[in-house]
């Protein structure tokens, strides 16, 4: 069954206060069944300091939900304690088809983050209930919410021939795919891309000249393979190596390790290792470093730290995983020479190279340990190489550092060599769910599915089907296509759409795009599948 990865923050407001006390919030990630119907619309009680409220996210069922898919709830100030949620997922019609629950403590100000499995309600016939699948001797049912309607068991939409090796570099297993399959999640390094689909298999293509695609030999793949291993649920890539994380927690990185990027002493040059510990929850590829955040909320760094990007308070790179101090890391970004992370409480911090002014601080040329952005309402952070954006708990879209191409998305910046702020500046647009950052160009998606590019253009990386490099977001357009993720690289980008397709544009010159050729493109072009 088909499910497509959407990276986004809904809004969700549940009620506003004039209080001085800041605003406590949560934030929930929601993933379906496989048995679960098409979910258009989730619908959430949060019972809360002896009060419940209702909200519906999104605003209106219009368009088909992806997931895994995530969702802010804002709390007033003064309400802290034991959170209860009950969240209904629903169809087109309005229509109870899936359910969970999930609950946590959280302190005033403060943020809570919670995951919830949605799952069929079971089907109630007359005095009995069956399981979800399963048939009604009437031929009908009566759904949670009281709406009767007829049995039907789903027939599962084709997963393709899997095709999966053993996990050892070399396996090109199930290369070029079917065309059953969908993609949840897409990542883009300097000419490399690899994608997650819905069989928790990763496929890669582009440049394999150190070992980044995970294949065997050096030579370039112009179409998706297989890189073999199974349970993989996320990938990141960097210059010239990539790293995915497992369902279970595992993460394994893979290319070239002259740096240590690949977190392991034990390999030199080119090759594969897991990187130690079971625990990993998100992971960021750089450009020779590696960041990942553990399920404790720690942070670790290795790599390459020439200009402090490790945030290990030195700029003694390290072949093995090095813990950057504090304590409620929600996510990171580590793209070139610098890297920033954003704290469960909202605060944002940013540490390495800032000859730009990326760090947000306009005093230090670089920094070995973690600066504190003002501001603690961040919710997602993105690097590139002269700059860094980061999207707000109100959904509102922020950069700052240098603007050389217009990659800070405003015209209140002038465009030059030496263009460059220290203060966050707003780009047009209230409500953007998810931004990626390449090297100066930078994407976004917003809350109704369109998907905006700005910056650099000289390759075609923005998709607008010229080379002229807009210093204000441009609309990427693509017929009855509506987008889920976006991922910018040093000169392409790939974004998945809510069906569950990729499409690439811009430089090609080792198959980056996956469209069989290496002829580069200015408009989105579907990866062959």
């Amino acid at each position: 069954m088909r499910r497509s990865f959407v990276s986004v923050l809904f809004p969700a407001v549940l009620a506003m206060t004039c209080s001085s006390q800041p605003d406590s919030y949560l934030v929930v990630r929601a993933d379906v069944n496989c048995d679960v119907p098409p979910v258009f619309q989730l619908r959430i009680t949060i019972t809360n300091d002896s009060a419940s409220d209702q909200k519906f996210v999104p605003d209106s069922n219009s368009v088909e939900m992806g997931f895994p898919s995530s969702f802010a709830l804002i709390l007033p100030g003064s309400r802290s304690g034991y959170v209860d949620l009950a969240i209904d997922a629903l169809d087109q019609n309005h229509r109870v088809i899936g359910q969970g629950s999930t609950n946590g403590t959280i302190k005033v100000g403060s943020r809570l983050d919670l995951q919830v499995q949605l799952t069929t309600p079971p089907v109630v016939c007359g005095d009995g209930i069956i399981e979800a699948g399963e048939s009604c001797d009437d031929g009908n049912r009566v759904s949670s919410d009281g709406c009767s309607s007829t049995c039907q068991t789903e027939t599962p939409v084709p997963l393709g021939d899997g095709g999966v090796g053993d996990g050892s570099i070399g396996s090109d297993a199930g290369k070029g795919g079917t065309s059953g399959a969908a993609y949840l999640f897409v990542a883009v390094g300097d000419e490399q891309s690899c994608a997650v689909r819905d069989d928790s298999s990763v496929w890669c293509w582009g440049s394999n000249a150190y070992g980044q695609l995970r294949l065997s030999g050096t030579t370039s793949r112009l179409t998706p393979a297989n890189v073999g291993g199974t349970g993989w649920n996320r990938v990141t890539c960097g210059q010239t190596h990539s790293c995915a994380l497992t369902t279970g927690g595992g993460l394994s990185c893979w290319g070239n390790n002259d740096s240590g990027q690949l977190g392991s002493a034990s390999v030199a040059g080119i090759g594969q290792t897991d990187v130690p510990g079971n625990t990993w929850q998100g992971a960021s590829a750089g450009e020779y470093q590696t960041c990942a955040v553990k399920a404790d909320s720690s942070l670790w760094c290795w790599g390459d730290n020439t200009n402090g990007q490790l945030g290990n308070g030195s700029t003694l790179s390290t072949k093995a995983p090095h813990q950057v101090d504090g304590t409620g890391w929600a996510q990171v970004s580590s793209n070139y020479q610098h890297t920033c992370a954003v704290k469960s409480d909202g605060s944002l911090w940013c540490w390495g190279l800032n000859a730009n002014l990326q760090l947000g601080d306009p005093t230090a040329a670089f920094s070995m340990t973690p600066l504190q952005v003002d501001g603690l309402d961040w919710v997602s952070v993105t690097t590139g190489l002269y700059s860094t954006c980061a999207i707000k708990k109100d959904q509102t879209l922020w950069c700052w550092g240098g603007n050389i191409s217009g990659q800070l998305g405003t015209a209140t910046v002038a465009i030059a060599p030496d263009a460059k702020t220290s203060v966050a500046v707003q780009v047009a647009g209230t409500h953007w769910t998810g931004v990626s950052a390449g090297r100066s160009h930078v994407c976004a998606v917003a809350a109704d599915s369109s998907l905006w590019c700005w910056g650099d253009n000289s390759s075609g990386q923005l998709g607008n089907q010229n080379v002229v490099s807009p210093a204000t977001p441009t609309q990427v357009v693509v017929s009855g296509r509506t987008w889920s993720m976006v991922a910018a690289g040093t000169s392409h980008t790939c974004a998945v759409t809510v069906d569950g397709a990729v499409w690439c544009w811009g430089d090609n010159a080792n198959g980056q795009l996956g469209i069989g050729t290496s002829d580069s493109k200015k408009a989105p072009t579907q990866v062959v599948n």
